[in-house]
């Protein structure tokens, strides 16, 4: 979140805080639903009488790819944003990067989080709720962590948290890299 510009001496300076924006907190938090949707859209589809289209799709095959690539979109919405926003900083402020990295970071973890539970919340709802008479009697399904749902499903979800290592390591904006190079010479 950007706050009112601060008065140093003579250096006027835009003040960040450790408050994710909303942004790309909403935009992380509509990809990770979106993607939860995979397993769980039938229920959602099914009850506004578009079941049989989403059948059609048969995305419940590609769980891994929808995970996957909604993990990455995750956090390249919220590398962009924050890339972008650290490109704006002034040369004398790159001390905040450190801040808006972590920002970045939290961002992308609460719209990874999102889609962690309401994949969960679905899987569970359509196989071991509403049609547990059909999964309920197979082993993967009836032995797993959360009843409804097969581990292997939950070890993808938990992969999916492999995108905040990718972003810690990524730079924030080449800009200010640049002027603390020199800077410091």
């Amino acid at each position: 979140m950007t706050q009112a510009t601060e008065q140093k001496g003579d250096v006027g300076r835009v003040g960040t805080s450790a408050i994710p924006d909303m942004r790309p907190i909403g935009g992380s938090l509509l990809v990770g639903l979106v993607a939860a949707l995979c397993c769980g859209g039938s229920l959602v589809f099914g009850a506004i009488g578009l079941g049989a289209f989403y059948s059609a799709l048969q995305l419940g095959r590609h769980i891994p790819e929808a995970l996957a690539t909604a993990a990455v979109l995750i956090g390249l919405l919220n590398w962009f944003y924050y890339w972008r926003k650290a490109a704006r900083t002034d040369a004398a402020d790159t001390h905040r990067t450190g801040e808006l990295h972590r920002t970045m970071l939290l961002s992308s973890f609460v719209g990874l989080v999102m889609m962690a539970l309401s994949f969960v919340f679905l899987e569970w709802l359509n196989h071991g709720v509403v049609n547990a008479s059909h999964f309920m009697t197979r082993p993967e399904y009836a032995g797993a962590i959360i009843p409804g749902v097969p581990n292997v499903h939950l070890g993808y979800v938990a992969m999916t948290f492999l995108v905040l290592a990718v972003l810690y390591f990524l730079p924030l904006s080449p800009k200010v890299r640049w002027a603390s190079k020199h800077g410091s010479e």
